[in-house]
């Protein structure tokens, strides 16, 4: 169990995860204090030193930060939002970049941050099984034991900036800014774990632009209760007079060789479509999100064949 009250969010995650405690350097991968720290949980002295006069002195731990942890159908998952840009990147060099200083791109507002390891949890396991009369001489087979799963000491976190959700002003939208921001990190946060629940339960059958669509669906499902489909357009960039250029959609166009006027009026018809499907569902009683995910997973072939400009079978 985590111990003591912490001030700030980012002194509850450094608790867990000490290398936060490090200044991202170019070449601090490679030392031996990191890899003591992320690989046996060791605080070499004179990091402890540091920690003890500065403590967390890279962050600025903004009161608007948040932590709290989400169950979703594909495990738990902590949910750390951090309000000051700066902190962010930081967190990202640290947990993601193995505390190199590398170039965080302004349109990265999340991070799914697996399988990190928290020695905290393997420390507790150490106490609780050496006071239950287990013995120091196998504390070793104990380990092994214990670490053979590895959801017993490792986390899988979503990491959440402050900005619009997929690059949106307050003005974009046509939300006030205040009520805009409260949408938008409900959005972020709910998209997040659809995500995380598609790539751990349905990798095989990924489509990029099918799960855009889809954690894009369960984010707003969350933050409204409905589908808004006016919206789920705007969110990727098409608009009734067409696309926006320097939107997510483009990424699909560049990436996949889409033409753009193509795939905007395939998406269209695929957001259309969501939006009758999720009242039939939710007119029929289903009320969790996650189920919704689901069922709407179970029909995602006949939407990739939109997509990808085949006609649903219904249309056949």
């Amino acid at each position: 169990m985590e111990k003591g009250r912490f001030s700030s969010v980012v002194e509850r995650m450094a608790y867990r995860y000490n290398q936060l405690y490090l200044t991202p350097k170019k070449g601090i991968s490679e030392t031996g204090m990191y890899y003591d720290i992320v690989r046996y949980g060791k605080i070499p002295p004179e990091m402890d030193e540091v920690r003890k006069k500065e403590g967390l002195s890279g962050f600025k731990c903004s009161e608007r930060d948040r932590y709290f942890s989400e169950t979703t159908p594909a495990g738990k998952v902590d949910i750390v939002y951090l309000h000051e840009r700066c902190d962010f990147e930081r967190f990202l060099q640290i947990m993601v970049y193995s505390g190199e200083p590398a170039n965080v791109a302004s349109r990265i507002e999340s991070a799914e941050i697996l399988g990190v390891t928290n020695w905290r949890k393997i420390e507790d396991h150490m106490n609780e099984y050496l006071s239950s009369g287990g013995e120091k001489s196998s504390w070793r087979d104990e380990l092994r034991r214990f670490t053979n799963n590895k959801q017993n000491y490792q986390d899988s976190i979503i990491l959440l900036g402050n900005s619009g959700y997929s690059g949106l002003s307050a003005d974009d939208t046509g939300f006030g800014d205040i009520i805009w921001e409260e949408v938008s990190l409900k959005i972020k946060i709910y998209s997040s774990c659809a995500r995380f629940i598609c790539r751990r339960l349905f990798s095989e059958y990924k489509n990029i632009i099918w799960e855009e669509i889809l954690a894009d669906c369960i984010g707003i499902l969350f933050a409204f209760n409905k589908y808004d489909t006016l919206l789920a357009k705007k969110l990727l960039g098409i608009t009734k007079k067409g696309y926006d250029k320097k939107s997510r959609f483009m990424n699909f166009c560049i990436d996949l060789g889409y033409d753009a006027e193509v795939l905007a009026m395939r998406i269209t018809d695929v957001i259309d479509r969501l939006g009758v499907q999720i009242k039939k569902l939710i007119s029929s009683g289903i009320t969790d999100y996650y189920d919704v995910l689901f069922r709407l997973e179970e029909d995602m072939e006949a939407y990739v064949d939109i997509l990808k400009g085949h006609s649903p079978k219904e249309d056949r």
